[in-house]
């Protein structure tokens, strides 16, 4: 099941960003980010009510939104948890307007699957590079960009 996290989610996201963060897989968050955007944030449970899996939506600018902290355990991985989280954030983005959604990845090939194209980091908006200098990796980005028109 995926579902909208809530407050007693906090924990388990932190921590799977934080390890997913060290592994150099994507952007760790700060607590204090993850309370202060905790509605962007959807969860997987397994019918166990185990929490297997993150994601976040997150709304950019005009017609863009952004699919950002995507982890899933890795003992759970390759059961379409991944794929589910990411149609999750699709579904909203749509429901609320958007035409445009992008990712910034490590792994392109699972986001090609789910139809989202290369593009260039340069056709993106400015302000979405505010969450880059944080990272360990600015200036010298080696992620891929990623768009799909929905």
């Amino acid at each position: 099941m995926i579902r909208k996290a809530n407050q007693k989610d906090v924990p388990f996201i932190h921590k799977i960003l934080a390890e997913n963060g060290r592994e150099g897989r994507l952007l760790a968050r700060p607590l204090s980010d993850i309370y202060e955007y905790l509605r962007d944030f959807v969860v997987a449970q397994d019918k166990d009510g185990r929490l297997v899996g993150v994601c976040a939506l997150h709304f950019c600018w005009e017609s863009l939104s952004e699919v950002r902290s995507l982890a899933v355990l890795p003992e759970d991985q390759g059961q379409g948890w991944g794929k589910k989280l990411v149609e999750s954030c699709l579904s909203e983005s749509v429901a609320r307007g958007f035409d445009q959604i992008f990712i910034l990845t490590y792994i392109p090939d699972f986001f090609n699957k789910i139809g989202f194209k290369k593009t260039s980091k340069k056709q993106l908006p400015n302000k979405i590079w505010a969450d880059c200098v944080k990272c360990v990796n600015f200036p010298d980005c080696t992620e891929t960009a990623m768009l799909l028109e929905l």
